[in-house]
């Protein structure tokens, strides 16, 4: 399947379920949602799938623009109360089937000398100011000595292929090291996977982890970690381990950076299967998960979050994830078609481009037929073929 119909895909099944019953009782809280009501089920999901940084009233204006019949007037506050009884896991729901559509969908996947690279990362966000996000998230203090309510964030992400494959939102200053156990699991949907890591991740424990269910990987470690840094540039060696009998066996590997540092990794991937000289590429490769924070803070807008309760921070914070797939796969067509013409300088769609237009779209892209939503992801493909940035 190409771009346009992978997406279409996504969006019918993601429209499929959302009208319904079955959906409905899943996901709702309580006996929520059981009688008529101005605002239904469904139409709470499309407010928050559609919904921008801008007031409740102007968001639901928005919305109602999407019908072919005006929607009834509700105040804000009966929106916001009526959003917070639906679950979040409706929208990782939405998450979790862009995920599985890409990879069950598509038979050209990138790789790098054949190997499926991730990248696992966490960061931390602001969330709104109120107490009940400092006990449920926790904070830090600020200059005031007041608490200011942070949450954690750890992402798996494919670096070849610009997806988003797994996701999670934490309290603040949770384990990464237990966010990326978590993540693992996701990694059996590809052949031939490695994964990269930062120099928070190095422990024992994890490193037994990853061992035991050979996965293999590439992790910084900092200078300080002893145990790891040799004089050779490439050293293979038994790692000593506390808790059993058994010891690993890995790789240790230095290189100098262009600024005069020493970029210091270790990895479980034997001499025959990587070569040396091709870890400063691979590990370059990983600067892809910072860029995909970038975006979804800058161009997602993902601290501007419309809801002050925690769920409704979580169902924010799935929607955006939602949607930066959504972009990544309808941007490979796009690009395709730039490379296609003859040009001095290297091109790419304009990422904010294409989130700002499907998210624009997303009411009457989901409400279409497959045909109707097929010739409208293709308008918006060559759309954002022509608004560029330069690589």
């Amino acid at each position: 399947m190409n771009s346009v119909q992978i997406v279409s895909s996504i969006l019918q099944a993601a429209n499929n379920k959302l009208v319904s019953k079955e959906f409905q009782e899943k996901y709702r809280i309580g006996n929520s949602f059981s009688r008529s009501r101005k605002l239904s089920f469904s139409t709470l999901i499309y407010f928050i799938l559609q919904s921008v940084p801008k007031s409740i009233p102007i968001n639901y204006s928005q919305l109602s623009d999407s019908f072919p019949s005006p929607l009834p007037f509700v105040s804000k506050q009966a929106i916001s109360k009526a959003r917070q009884k639906i679950s979040d896991g409706a929208f990782q729901e939405f998450f979790r089937l862009s995920v599985n559509q890409f990879y069950q969908s598509s038979s050209h996947f990138t790789t790098w000398n054949g190997y499926s690279v991730f990248a696992v990362d966490g960061s931390t966000i602001q969330i709104p100011e109120s107490k009940e996000n400092v006990r449920v998230f926790g904070g830090n203090p600020n200059q005031t000595q007041k608490q200011s309510p942070l949450a954690s964030v750890s992402v798996l992400y494919d670096v070849s292929n610009d997806i988003l494959v797994d996701v999670s939102l934490h309290s603040y200053r949770y384990s990464e090291r237990e966010s990326a156990k978590k993540h693992m699991k996701y990694l059996s949907m590809v052949s031939n996977p490695i994964v990269l890591f930062d120099r928070g991740y190095p422990s024992e424990t994890f490193f037994h982890f990853l061992q035991n269910r050979n996965i293999p990987f590439l992790m910084r470690v900092p200078k300080s970690y002893k145990k790891l840094i040799f004089e050779s540039q490439d050293h293979q060696f038994s790692y000593p381990c506390s808790l059993t009998k058994n010891t690993l066996t890995l790789r240790a590997i230095h290189f100098p950076l262009a600024d005069g540092s020493v970029e210091y990794l270790v990895t479980n991937v034997t001499q025959k299967q990587i070569q040396w000289t091709a870890f400063k590429e691979l590990y370059h490769l990983r600067w892809g998960v910072e860029s995909k924070y970038r975006e979804l803070k800058n161009r997602l807008q993902l601290e501007a979050f419309q809801g002050i309760k925690p769920i409704c921070i979580r169902q924010e914070f799935f929607t955006a994830m939602f949607f930066s797939n959504l972009a990544a796969i309808l941007k490979r067509d796009a690009d395709t078609q730039i490379l296609a013409w003859k040009q001095k300088h290297k091109y790419q769609a304009n990422r904010s481009y294409l989130l700002n237009r499907i998210k624009a779209k997303i009411i009457p892209l989901l409400q279409a037929s497959i045909s109707l939503c097929k010739r409208m992801i293709i308008q918006l493909i060559e759309k954002a073929s022509k608004v560029r940035s330069i690589l």
